[in-house]
């Protein structure tokens, strides 16, 4: 259990930091409802090889079986891992202090931190950590990151098909994965068009995104937390709210489908009836998913731009958001534009900081 002065305390399960004793690095991305932290370690595992004087291959646990004689050779070998975690910037002062006490070492001078959050935290993260710290460019980080994760995660983008079995398809990793669309949903929203590892622009962005859904969520169903308001939105209906088109015109109008929306919250301007706290959060989800995939097509096309890949912690895989993503971007857009969804959406933006770090480290180690 930990505390600090003004917050509820935050409890850690035990296994949220692993291999303490190997930390050699690590970055933060502080955004404006979440920060993330990416941390490297090292681990060390035996492989154990037995042969038989035949050179045949088995598995035994003693040296001799029967007339043959075996040799049991143990390797040593060494892996690096990537570790990432995320909290609520209200438990920030509580975070640093574990932070403090398991990754900074003796040798430490400087820690990478990324955005929106760098300038206003940036005197309590030095203090708290003694360390100075290094900021770097928040787009920039992203988009390093989203490449990384794009051309050394197996299974990292997926499509969504809510109706196909199974509903998520991992793409293979691709050799040439330019150019495409990063839309960053967090608190904020920034769509970047990417073109290749050192040619890319942040060219939009949206104020309606993931803290819209979590502030209009909180006043609309008195619910506080971001994570239930989701469940609150996996069980709702949102036709009960939304007007869609066939409401309005008894049916499909033209070349449109009947059941898109064309009002989101239309039918509780003239109802009387109370609506549950899970249709108000399905119908509020669905207002800033299809708003999310609007801006994502209508970027994708003016840039002619055939993937988008989504970040930030807004969509947390959550089947309502993807769906309504993926149907508005894929009919809108005949198929020509095809949108990815992540596995490490959120951690893009320390992913991009702890790699910038260790490059400028490397760099200091040549010269």
């Amino acid at each position: 259990m930990a505390e600090c002065t003004g917050v509820d305390s935050i409890t850690l399960p035990p296994e949220i930091f692993h291999n303490l004793d190997n930390t050699k690095r690590f970055a933060i991305d502080i955004g404006g409802s979440l920060t993330k932290l990416a941390y490297f370690s090292t681990f060390q595992f035996n492989v154990v090889n037995i042969c038989s004087s035949d050179h045949t291959t088995k598995v035994m646990p003693l040296e001799t079986h029967g007339d043959k004689l075996y040799q049991i050779a143990v390797q040593e070998n060494v892996t690096t891992r990537l570790h990432l975690i995320k909290f609520e910037n209200a438990y920030l002062e509580t975070c640093l202090d574990l932070i403090k006490d398991h990754l900074v070492s003796p040798e430490m001078k400087v820690i990478r931190v990324t955005g929106g959050g760098t300038h206003k935290f940036k005197d309590l993260i030095e203090k708290k950590l003694g360390l100075k710290m290094d900021i770097e460019d928040e787009v920039t980080c992203l988009t390093k990151g989203c490449n990384f994760v794009l051309r050394n995660i197996p299974h990292e983008a997926f499509v969504y098909s809510k109706h196909a079995d199974p509903e998520f398809k991992f793409q293979n990793i691709q050799p040439d994965i330019f150019p495409y669309l990063l839309v960053n949903i967090g608190t904020g929203g920034s769509i970047v068009k990417v073109e290749s590892e050192d040619k890319f622009e942040c060219i939009g962005g949206s104020s309606i995104s993931g803290r819209t859904f979590w502030g209009l969520g909180a006043l609309l169903t008195k619910t506080k937390s971001f994570d239930e308001l989701l469940q609150l939105a996996s069980k709702g209906q949102h036709t009960n709210l939304d007007l869609q088109v066939k409401d309005i015109y008894g049916g499909p109008c033209g070349s449109f489908r009947g059941d898109l929306i064309a009002n989101c919250f239309g039918k509780s301007a003239t109802a009387d009836e109370e609506f549950s706290k899970e249709d108000i959060a399905t119908s509020l989800l669905h207002m800033i998913s299809s708003n999310t995939a609007h801006l994502a097509r209508l970027y994708a096309k003016l840039h002619n731009l055939p993937r988008v890949y989504f970040g930030g912690f807004f969509i947390r895989q959550h089947p309502v958001t993807m769906h309504t993503i993926t149907d508005n971007i894929q009919y809108f857009t005949k198929d020509t534009v095809q949108p990815f969804f992540l596995r490490h959406e959120g951690y893009l933006g320390a992913i991009g900081a702890f790699l910038k770090g260790a490059e400028k480290d490397s760099k200091k180690e040549i010269y």
